[in-house]
C-alpha cells in the first residue's frame, strides 16, 4: 500500500507560481511508493496548475478561499479532512494556512509534517509580514521537518532552527541554449539578430519590480525589453510604458523556455526572493544575468554569467549598454546538474522516508 502525501498550497490563479511549479515538478506520475494529492483554495479547473493536476489524475482537494471571513470554515474543513483520511505526509507550502493543517494533522496522527519555505521574506508589506511571522511561528510548533529553497531564505524564516535545503529543481536540458529557439522567438516578434534583447520572466506584480526595468528601457531606446508572463500588475505596467516603443509584453506563454535563448541579457530586479527558479533556468541557457544584489548569492551557480548590483538605474543602464552580444553557442555548465529534477525528486522522497522511519 502506498504512502499518502498531501501538498498544501494557497490560492490558485491563472498563472503558474513558483510554488506550484515546484509541486508539479516533484509529483512523479508513476510513483510506486507514494500517492499524491494537492490541497488548494478556490481553484478554477481552467487554471494551468489545476489543468495539469486533472490531466495527470492527481487528486485535488479544494478548500475555501484564503480570507479572514472564511478562516473558521477553512479550519472546519481541515479538521474533517484529517479526521476522515489516512495521511502519512503533510507537505505545506503556504504560511497562511500552515498552522491549521499542521495542528489538525498532528492531532490526527500524521507522522511527517513539513513546513516548506519558498521566500526570503515573510511578505511584501510590513502588516502582512507581522501576520505571517506569527502564523509561521504557530505552524512550526507542530511541524516535524523544516525545508527551505535556499540558505538565505532558510536563515531568514527559520532563524537558528535547523532546516534542510531542497533547491528548486528543473528539467535542465529543456533550458539549454537553442539557435532554433532563438531564431523562432525573434522572428515571431520581428527582432533582428543584431538587436540587443533584455528579458525578464515572471509574474507581473510589485515585488518582481518590473517598473524598475521600464525606467531603464526609457534610457535605452535601441535595446528591446521583453516581459514574459502575466499578472495583476500588467495593466499598470502597460500604462507606465505606453509611450515606450522598445518594450514587449508577451502575456502568458506555454513556451517560456524558448525565450532564454532569444535573450542577450536576463534581468532580474526583484525586491526579494527565496531561491528563484528562473535564475537556474537562465544559467542553464548560458545567458548573461543582471540581478538585484539582495538576492541569495548562492543562486549564482555559474559565476561568470551572474552580475549582482544594487538597484541603481545608472549602473544597470551602463551594464546593459556595455555587455557584448552573447555568442550563439552557449554550453551547459556541469555545476548546474545538481538542479536536475530527477535527482531532486529522489532527494525529497528520501526526506519523506527518513521521516517515516523515525516514527
Amino acid at each position: 500500500m502506498k504512502y499518502q502525501v498531501i501538498h498544501v498550497t494557497g490560492g490558485v490563479r491563472n498563472t503558474m507560481s513558483g510554488v506550484q511549479s515546484f509541486i508539479k515538478n516533484h509529483i512523479p506520475t508513476d510513483d510506486e511508493e507514494f500517492e499524491y494529492m494537492v490541497c488548494e483554495s478556490n481553484g478554477d479547473a481552467q487554471f494551468p496548475f489545476n489543468q495539469y493536476l486533472d490531466e495527470k489524475h492527481i487528486k485535488r482537494i479544494v478548500f475555501p478561499a484564503l480570507k479572514i471571513s472564511k478562516l473558521f470554515a477553512y479550519a472546519r474543513e481541515c479538521r474533517q479532512f484529517y479526521k476522515s483520511n489516512e495521511i502519512d505526509i503533510l507537505h505545506v507550502h503556504n504560511p497562511i494556512t500552515a498552522f491549521i493543517h499542521n495542528y489538525y494533522a498532528r492531532k490526527n496522527g500524521v507522522p511527517v509534517r513539513i513546513y516548506h519555505n519558498h521566500s526570503s521574506q515573510f511578505s511584501d508589506t510590513w502588516l502582512k509580514s507581522i501576520r505571517n511571522r506569527f502564523l509561521v511561528f504557530l505552524a512550526l510548533k507542530n511541524a516535524t521537518h523544516r525545508i527551505s529553497c535556499g540558505q538565505l531564505a532558510g536563515l531568514k524564516i527559520f532563524g537558528k532552527k535547523s532546516f534542510q535545503i531542497l533547491p528548486n529543481a528543473i528539467a535542465i536540458n529543456k533550458y539549454r541554449f537553442s539557435p532554433t529557439f532563438r531564431e523562432e522567438i525573434r522572428k515571431e516578434f520581428y527582432i533582428a539578430e543584431d538587436q540587443k534583447v533584455v528579458g525578464m520572466i515572471g509574474i507581473l506584480n510589485p515585488f518582481k519590480n518590473q517598473s524598475f526595468l521600464i525606467e531603464i528601457a526609457k534610457e535605452l531606446p535601441d535595446v528591446t525589453f521583453f516581459f514574459v508572463g502575466e499578472g495583476p500588475d500588467r495593466s499598470i505596467l502597460e500604462e507606465k510604458s505606453k509611450e515606450v516603443k522598445n518594450i514587449i509584453f508577451t502575456g502568458k506563454r506555454e513556451d517560456v523556455h524558448k525565450f532564454y535563448s532569444a535573450f542577450d541579457i536576463f534581468a532580474f530586479p526583484s525586491l526579494y526572493e527565496g531561491f528563484p527558479t528562473v535564475l537556474i533556468e537562465a544559467q542553464c541557457s548560458g545567458v548573461n544575468i543582471i540581478m538585484n544584489e539582495t538576492i541569495d548569492p548562492t543562486t549564482q551557480i555559474v559565476g561568470e554569467l551572474c552580475t549582482a548590483m544594487p538597484l541603481d538605474k545608472d549602473k544597470w543602464v551602463n551594464y546593459i549598454e556595455k555587455m557584448p552580444f552573447k555568442e550563439k553557442q552557449r554550453q551547459l555548465n556541469e555545476h548546474l546538474k545538481q538542479f536536475d529534477i530527477e535527482e531532486n525528486v529522489q532527494n525529497l522522497k528520501e526526506i519523506y522516508k527518513q521521516g517515516l522511519k523515525r516514527e
